[in-house]
């Protein structure tokens, strides 16, 4: 072989080696990604539309991550294995992560889910060293200042509302970290208690529901007896106003008489004494039976007068 046909097999090797290198420095950015480039390890660009990008060879390189894709965290408990069509999924408890303090002292154990994305991948790479667990870090201080504000009852029965509160203010930290992340979802599972707390809670809740139906009772009672307490007292005062009216008219209609018979005693009193008398004589022997007069006559004899009667 000449040395010119060596030469051309050498720089056609040369020339297939650059294509390649060429044609490998193409890079494929797809919708809901982000790409950093690179250059001598320092970051020059972010690229976040999505498109077919060139970079150079040797000098760059590209770290890609997902806009779109949804990272679902736990706390509390651990997941060993998912649940299949025959058989349920298995947990681990994480009770030294998951016991706090209500703002009334009680001790509960929350269990909860979030599920974040990433926004930026610049802060998400770059700005913290391990950003997933400084992103349980900032969720476990968020939960448990929430759950510290609030009082036994109302963590156990308001998960929903607590988990909005979490949410809230978990993205404001975020934001304050320049994570990079953004939180979509947060989800308290369960809210516990342990054994011994949860026995004597019962407790609560028995003598509490044995209190509101007392309470009831009292109520239904005090519904049935004041109104009828109430007419009954309605009613006397009013045959009592009845009363006092018909004894007014009364006394003055006495009044009345008294003044008349005294007006005509005044102008003749012997007239009216004997009038007052017949007519108290008429009262008293009207309501007498047989009424006999007998008088000694003074000659030994008795005199039998029959009033009344037949």
């Amino acid at each position: 072989m000449s040395a010119g046909k060596i030469k051309g097999y050498f720089w056609g090797v040369i020339a297939l080696i650059i294509l390649i290198v060429l044609a490998g420095s193409f890079y494929r950015v797809e919708e809901g990604e982000q790409a950093l480039v690179l250059t001598f390890g320092e970051l020059t660009k972010t690229i976040e539309k999505a498109g077919l990008y060139w970079h150079v060879p040797v000098a760059q390189s590209i770290k890609k991550q997902s806009t779109s894709e949804m990272y679902t965290l736990e706390y509390g408990y651990t997941t060993i294995s998912e649940g299949t069509t025959t058989q349920g999924a298995r947990y681990e408890d994480n009770y030294s992560e998951s016991i706090m303090l209500t703002s009334d002292s009680s001790i509960i154990i929350v269990q909860a889910i979030y599920q974040v994305v990433v926004t930026d991948a610049a802060q998400f790479f770059y700005e913290v060293d391990e950003p997933f667990q400084t992103l349980q870090f900032a969720f476990e201080t968020i939960l448990r200042r929430n759950i510290q504000s609030v009082t036994l009852d109302y963590a156990m029965n308001n998960k929903a509302s607590i988990s909005e509160s979490v949410k809230t203010d978990f993205n404001k930290m975020l934001k304050i970290y320049n994570i990079g992340i953004r939180a979509d979802k947060v989800e308290i599972q369960n809210v516990l208690m342990p054994d011994a707390v949860d026995s004597a809670y019962q407790d609560v809740i028995n003598a509490q529901n044995e209190k509101d139906r007392k309470t009831d009772e009292a109520e239904k009672y005090y519904y049935q007896v004041v109104p009828n307490s109430e007419a009954e007292a309605y009613k006397m005062i009013e045959d009592a106003e009845a009363y006092k009216a018909e004894t007014i008219a009364t006394a003055e209609g006495e009044v009345a008489q008294f003044n008349a018979i005294y007006e005509k005693y005044l102008l003749n009193p012997e007239i009216t004494r004997m009038s007052m008398y017949i007519e108290t004589m008429e009262r008293i022997l009207g309501n007498v039976g047989d009424t006999y007069i007998i008088e000694d006559g003074g000659d030994g004899t008795l005199k039998f007068l029959p009033i009344g009667g037949e």
